[in-house]
């Protein structure tokens, strides 16, 4: 969960109630495993570096994806 989009798609789901509406105890652990990665990148400073290795391989997926899909 210590990659942005881990981050980002774990804040979007928890703030936005897209999966069944139901709070599990999995979602709150879930919710405080993203907290966590984020206080942990801010602490160590590795946000720079985090987005720009994070971009690159959703570029890639993405054109995998278009390639090998199609």
């Amino acid at each position: 969960m210590s990659s942005i989009t881990g981050i980002v798609s774990g804040i979007w789901i928890a703030m936005t109630g897209a999966d069944d509406g139901n709070i599990t105890a999995g979602k709150v652990l879930a919710t405080a495993q993203t907290i966590y990665a984020i206080e942990q990148k801010t602490k160590a400073g590795t946000w720079d570096e985090s987005w720009h290795e994070e971009s690159h391989q959703l570029i890639k997926d993405t054109i995998r994806r278009i390639r090998y899909e199609q």
